[in-house]
């Protein structure tokens, strides 16, 4: 099981190469697995398909750069794929798949031994790649405390930004509407903790904001009213019961006279299984702690 980037892409030809010099067969298998009693080298692009009874092994690139050009940041479409087969590759190396790092030259693998794959163009990563939003796979299984920066630029935005100063500022001035949600990367099955910075003006009013954390219809979500400029965070803790894309959505709770929100960071976080805080609750009014 490959991840979509440049790195497995050559992985991928370096095995292939080298199961043809040893006379193997190589195929391509997707939800069921290849045939019983089949012998070669065998791609999987699903956990599922990684039959327990063949021996398994897991090349991953959890980095954020392009899939052709690594000088390239993700897009966010590259990013949700790549996390999907991440999260994929989390459940095998649950189930005892040894997991490969991708940005190595050469890697041992079972049977077919010492694999070295051709450098290609010099590895350059890009700034806004240089933390990765995937960083939380870099160790498979996911343990807890691995973690990751979700930078804004990774959020989608219904209505736009506008820079006042320094800022990037969202004007939450009319009807209750989401103003930042996404950016559904998936998380694996666990506990997940996120911490949000944000900055508010309320412009002499003040500015009711309502905060989901969760997948699909599923979210856990706490509402604060701020009517006090300044810097602010909060946190929302959660279980996923199966891997799935995660949203952190931000809402206004009611219609706003005027004001402006800076979603300035988030940070996610595996929290152990046994950690006794409870999660937070499906609707909570809290006060948002200024920073």
């Amino acid at each position: 099981m490959i991840t979509p980037t440049s790195a497995g892409v050559l992985w991928r030809d370096a095995l292939i190469h080298k199961a043809a010099s040893m006379g193997w067969s190589f195929a391509d298998v997707h939800a069921d697995g290849p045939p019983p009693g089949a012998t070669g080298l065998f791609f999987a692009h699903h956990a599922s398909a990684m039959r327990p009874e063949l021996t398994r092994c897991i090349v991953s690139d959890p980095s954020a750069v392009g899939t052709s050009d690594p000088s390239v940041p993700a897009g966010g479409e590259d990013l949700i794929i790549r996390s999907h087969a991440l999260a994929e590759t989390e459940i095998a190396a649950r189930l005892g798949a040894p997991v490969l790092a991708a940005a190595r030259y050469q890697l041992e693998f079972p049977f077919l031994g010492l694999v070295e794959r051709r450098e290609g163009e010099r590895y350059h990563i890009h700034p806004l790649a240089a933390e990765s939003p995937l960083a939380l796979y870099d160790e498979m299984p996911v343990k807890a405390g691995a973690t990751a920066n979700w930078a804004p630029h990774w959020f989608a935005y219904p209505e736009g930004l506008r820079r006042v100063g320094e800022t990037t500022w969202i004007d939450v001035t009319g009807r209750m509407r989401p103003l930042v949600f996404g950016p559904y990367i998936h998380l694996p099955q666990g506990r997940w903790r996120v911490d949000v910075r944000f900055a508010v003006d309320p412009e002499r009013g003040h500015v009711p904001l309502l905060f989901e954390w969760g997948t699909g219809n599923e979210y856990c979500r706490v509402m604060s009213d701020i009517q006090h400029r300044g810097a602010y965070g909060i946190n929302l803790d959660r279980i996923w019961d199966a891997h799935a894309p995660a949203q952190l959505r931000i809402w206004t709770a009611h219609p706003v006279f005027e004001g402006l929100l800076d979603f300035q960071s988030c940070r996610v976080t595996r929290v152990a299984d046994d950690d006794p805080s409870p999660p937070t609750p499906t609707d909570r009014i809290v006060e948002v702690r200024p920073i």
